[in-house]
This record gives C-alpha cells, structure tokens and sequence, in this order.
C-alpha cells in the first residue's frame, strides 16, 4: 500500500469532485459500477480538477474568485466533449431556453457559470482542505461556520436531493447505492489519506505532462467519436467558446498572487463531524424527495431555472471585482 500512498490524495480530490458535481446533479448513477464511469468520468473530472488545481498553486492564483475563474475553463469541456453547450442536454431536443451566438443559453449558465466552477471545482478544494485539516489562509472566510452558512448548506442539500432523485428515476434503490456508494469511497480513500495536505497535489511536472497528454486526448477523441452529430457546422458556436477561454484567463494572469503557506482548519471552523452530518442529511433528503416525485419536479425545476440567473449574476460579479481588483494593482505600481 505504501507505494500507491501518493495517489490518495489524487484519488480523493476526483471523489469529491464526482460526488459534487456528478452525484449531487443526478447525472451519473452508480458511475463506480459502470466501465464508462470509471474508464471515461471519473478520469475526466480527476485529470481535470487535478490540472488546474496545480497550475492555481503554481502560479499562486488559489484565492477563490482566481478558483472560481479556473472553474468556468474546466466547464468549457462541456462543449468539446459533450457537446452540451451547443446542443443541449443529451435527452433534450436542443437548448432548452435557446441560443446566443451559438451557445445555449441556459446551459451555459448553469454548467460554465455556476455548476462546474462551484460544485467541480471548489467545493471539492474546501472539502478536501477540511477533511485534511489545513487550509490556504485566504479559505478560512468560507470555511467559517456561522448560522447563515449552515441554513444555506442544508437548503442547497435539500435542493439537490431532488436532482439526484430524479436523475436515479425515483428510484430508492438506485439512488442510495449512487450516493452511498460514493460517498463510501470518499471515507475509504479519505482514511489513508488525511495527513496529507493540499500540497501534496502539486506534484511533479512529469506528471503534469501526462495529464496533459490524457486531456488532448480525451478532447480530440471525444469531440469527433462521441455524438458526432452534434457537432457544430458553423463557426460562431466555436468563436464564442474560445472566448470564454480568454476572460477568465487574462483575468486570472493580471490578478493579485495568493498566499499558499498553508493554516491549520481553524476552531471556528467546519470540522469532519460536520461533513458526516451534512452526508447523514443528503442521504435522508435523497430518500424523501424519491418519496415525492411530482414535488421533487416541481423544486428540480424551479431550482434549475434560478440556477440560470444565478450563474450570470455571480460571473458578472466575479468579473466586475476581478477588474476592479487589477486596476487597483495598476495603481498602487504607478505610485
């Protein structure tokens, strides 16, 4: 066991990012019993989370709006790999609220804005700080647990519960080997890993380099085999994706550097005995809303179309402080 010890860590940050982005969407059931969710999801989340997590180290890009601007370029893999930017959710007949220069519109809000950013990338990067016990110093306002933060976390758990229930059809059965089957291995990977922080991330560059590799892969392979048909024919679909590429980039690289020496989780803090109570409670909301389909719907929908607003509203104010912040930096280099 010891020879694999590095691989934990790595092994857990993809967990996290599967149970949050892919669980708590509905999107894949039962993934770790299924060869295209072990082969092809999960790697895709893993090499994906573990890519940009190391260049925001490297480059000392880890505050959370930098996290944030990191976590829409991981989104964009919606549109190459997917191709659900362009066309849709796979059981749909196309965007569901139309498109804008080629781009759904509320696709794009929801997975590029607010999903993948949030529920890929970050929560997995707070959780995974929590569960080893040190943070970076610039994380501690949002790991702080206050009475509002607490109401929010078991309103989102509520909300979500009925996305998983919908995606696993209502079923119990389904739904609760999907999300304890998960969370399971979250605690099995999590039990040989906590003593390592979220440095042990950064890893060597060689590894980096086969990440890369991988990811070119996946992309090139992916976006001309997997639905092909929904390929884009004309050019503005690709022009407006690749200039989302560009805003969060040029954002993050004339951005403020973080501070990455790491902090022990303060006292005031989320703790383990938290995160267990908050699984307890996803698991029991998962049971009830399969219990009430027809409200579950009613709550998945209504939930779903805020998400759209949502997403554009946190991206413009990420956008807007980002801005602010590098004239800000401008300023203080003139003087």
């Amino acid at each position: 066991m010891k020879r694999f010890y590095p691989l934990y860590p790595l092994f857990l940050i993809g967990l996290l990012s599967m149970l949050f982005a892919e669980i708590f969407s509905g999107a894949s059931n039962m993934w770790f019993l299924d060869l295209w969710g072990i082969l092809i999801i999960f790697p895709l989340y893993l090499f994906h989370v573990l890519f940009f997590l190391w260049i925001a180290i490297e480059y000392k890009k880890t505050n959370i709006h930098q996290l944030y601007l990191f976590g829409i370029i991981f989104a964009l893999y919606e549109a190459w790999v997917t191709k659900v930017l362009w066309a849709g959710y796979m059981d749909s007949a196309g965007p569901g609220l139309g498109t804008i220069f080629g781009v759904g519109l509320a696709e794009f809000s929801v997975l590029s804005l607010l999903w993948h950013p949030i529920m890929s990338f970050i929560v997995p990067i707070l959780v995974f700080q929590v569960l080893t016990g040190k943070i970076f110093p610039g994380h501690a306002d949002y790991l702080r647990k206050t009475r509002k933060s607490s109401s929010i976390l078991f309103v989102c758990i509520l909300l979500f519960s009925t996305f998983i229930a919908n995606g696993n059809s209502f079923n119990f059965i389904s739904a609760n080997i999907s999300v304890l089957g998960t969370l399971l291995l979250v605690f099995l990977v999590y039990r040989v890993s906590k003593d390592r922080d979220i440095m042990s991330l950064h890893f060597k560059k060689v590894y980096l380099r086969l990440i890369v590799i991988y990811l070119i892969v996946l992309y090139i392979v992916t976006f001309v085999l997997f639905l092909p048909e929904r390929i884009p024919v004309t050019l503005t679909p690709y022009i407006s994706v690749l200039l989302f590429y560009a805003i969060p980039l040029i954002v993050i690289s004339k951005s403020e550097i973080s501070d990455i020496c790491l902090v022990e989780l303060p006292d005031n803090s989320y703790s383990v005995k938290d995160l267990a109570r908050y699984s307890l409670l996803l698991v029991l909301a998962v049971n009830f809303a399969c219990l009430v389909p027809s409200v579950s719907t009613t709550v998945l929908g209504m939930t779903y179309f805020s998400m759209v607003f949502a997403g554009i509203v946190l991206f413009l104010a990420v956008f807007l402080k980002g801005i602010k912040n590098i004239r800000a930096l401008k300023s203080i280099e003139k003087h």
